[in-house]
């Protein structure tokens, strides 16, 4: 846990809020009475920190860029291949608390569980820190990749955006998302995602995480919109 700090350039007052977020639900159903805690509250707060400060971030660095071009480059920062590989380079891959169905399906190589644990680091830092350890954690981890030529970003993937704009430009409106259903054990469950625009539902999405899932019905949401 040491070296982890010193890769993140904060240090804990609370000790056991680091090892909750590195705390999947799987270890914490199967270490009860000795685990500090599951990370899925602090993934939910450190999504929400990161978005608001990478916000914050992008609106200073481009300031003549309008709310689109901005929620695109967000939206290539907070996705899953960047957060998993962030993960991978902070070590948390070799820290992760896992129960044994997850590590025996490979869990700590799995994108969806490294990118959430990135979140819930941040949302811990921020609830032993508070905001400012959590926005020098952000700035350093995110500034270096929009170095060079931002362009080079690939916008190409990132359904829930493109489905937005479209949705916003045509019905002045924004598609809402809802999990509908999670099927199968902890290690290997299925989410799906329907996404409504109005009161109508365009499509249900499938995927291994809740993001995925509405990726997925973005996507097949943006089909039927040709």
């Amino acid at each position: 846990m040491k070296s982890l700090q010193e890769r993140l350039e904060y240090s804990f007052q609370s000790e056991d809020l680091l090892e909750q977020a590195l705390t999947h639900k799987s270890y914490f159903n199967e270490n009860r009475t000795i685990s500090k805690g599951q990370n899925e509250r602090l993934e939910f707060l450190g999504d929400a920190v990161l978005d608001l400060i990478l916000s914050e971030l992008l609106v200073d660095m481009f300031q003549h860029w309008d709310e689109g071009q901005l929620s695109k480059v967000r939206a290539s920062l907070v996705n899953e291949k960047t957060l998993s590989e962030l993960s991978i380079e902070l070590g948390v891959d070799r820290l992760m608390l896992l129960g044994r169905g997850e590590q025996g399906s490979g869990g700590a190589k799995k994108p969806r569980l490294l990118a959430s644990a990135v979140e819930a680091l941040i949302g811990a830092v921020f609830q032993d820190g508070g905001y400012d350890p959590a926005k020098k954690l952000v700035l350093r981890l995110f500034t270096p990749k929009l170095d060079g030529d931002i362009k080079k970003l690939d916008y190409t993937e990132d359904f829930k955006t493109r489905l937005q704009e479209k949705v916003q430009e045509k019905f002045r409106v924004t598609p809402v998302y809802t999990v509908v259903s999670e099927d199968g054990p902890d290690h290997e469950k299925v989410f799906s995602s329907q996404v409504m625009i109005k009161k109508d539902v365009m499509a249900v999405g499938k995927g291994k995480s809740k993001k995925m899932a509405e990726q997925d019905a973005a996507r097949l949401a943006l089909e039927k919109m040709k």
